[in-house]
């Protein structure tokens, strides 16, 4: 089936084997875990390299002017000074600034990290964790956040392995619970992700994210009741959080409550994208008949409409000459 959505809907799923994560596990240290990670995530800074290769930004010009610092201390406390004000570029600066004086601590590679991995600078983020995990090989944080920047690139059994790893040395990391519950999901082992799921929420209970992703879980598995909740639940935290917005209303057409349904779409793109949206759908469950009326509505509703219904329509109307009167 081909039929195009003109945005993207909720998050799809698809099956992966189980990663083999107690394997990996026995056959050796994270050391082997993180070299496949630097093949995933770009090249590495090697040990004796300066650390301002981890530094992405304004021109260190900008900070030539600054007080000199007299300890590694002075300098991480001015640097988490700048991030709480927002100026990251500063804070790495003042972060590698405390590297030249104390190479060794984990935890300002880590912060370093992080503000690259946000800035989406990948391998600088990627590195910086890396050095961490050199520094400290149970790094919660560290293992965290070069498992969520595997996951996103779809190297699942290093991510699951990293993850693991990361709420086995500190339990409330919340995004690695998130991030497992996804790949749970993935291979469709559903109380495995709830579980996930129940131990995020339990740690952030106002992330809309959190709700939305149980939500969608409980979707896959015809909760409907229980998936609805937990998309009000989202959108009472977040009333504009647009994928829930799409994955309620993509409940809300499965279960043919279409006017409830145009609503929640219409809340985040086009009338003529939501039609279209409801049209895909119906036509994913195989009610061709009632895609024909969404994709012909779609149409309507923008006659400049990018194709994508058209087409979308043409097909449907194939399908139902295939299926006869």
């Amino acid at each position: 089936m081909t039929a195009q959505q003109n945005n993207k809907g909720s998050r799809s799923i698809t099956r992966v084997a189980r990663p083999g994560v107690g394997a990996l596990a026995r056959a050796g240290s994270l050391m082997a875990i993180l070299a496949l990670a630097g093949c995933a995530v770009g090249p590495g800074v090697k040990s004796g390299e300066t650390y301002k290769d981890l530094y992405e930004g304004k021109s260190e010009l900008t900070f030539s002017t600054m007080m000199p610092v007299e300890s590694a201390e002075e300098a991480i406390a001015r640097g988490d000074a700048a991030y709480r004000r927002g100026q990251v570029d500063e804070a790495v600066f003042e972060y590698i600034r405390s590297l030249e004086l104390d190479p060794d601590n984990a935890d300002t590679f880590y912060k370093i990290g992080i503000i690259n991995l946000h800035k989406q600078v990948h391998d600088k983020a990627a590195s910086a964790f890396r050095l961490a995990l050199e520094r400290e090989e149970k790094h919660a944080g560290a293992l965290e956040g070069l498992g969520l920047m595997l996951m996103k690139e779809r190297e699942y059994e290093q991510a699951q392995g990293l993850l693991e790893q990361a709420v086995a040395a500190e339990n409330t990391r919340w995004q690695a619970h998130n991030a497992l519950g996804i790949m749970a999901d993935l291979r469709g082992d559903f109380p495995e992700a709830r579980e996930h799921y129940d131990r995020a929420l339990a740690i952030a209970p106002r992330s809309p994210r959190l709700h939305n992703n149980l939500g969608y879980s409980y979707y896959l598995i015809g909760h409907w009741n229980r998936a609805e909740n937990q998309y009000r639940a989202a959108l009472n935290l977040a009333p504009r959080h647009e994928r829930t917005w799409r994955n309620l209303g993509q409940l809300y057409t499965r279960l043919e409550r279409y006017d409830e349904a145009l609503e929640a779409l219409i809340t985040v793109m086009s009338e003529a994208d939501a039609w279209n949206t409801m049209g895909y759908i119906r036509m994913a469950e195989g009610d061709y008949r009632q895609a024909e009326t969404f994709f012909s509505k779609a149409a309507r509703a923008s006659p400049s409409y990018h194709v994508t219904s058209n087409e979308n329509l043409a097909q449907v109307r194939r399908l139902i000459a295939r299926e006869g009167p």
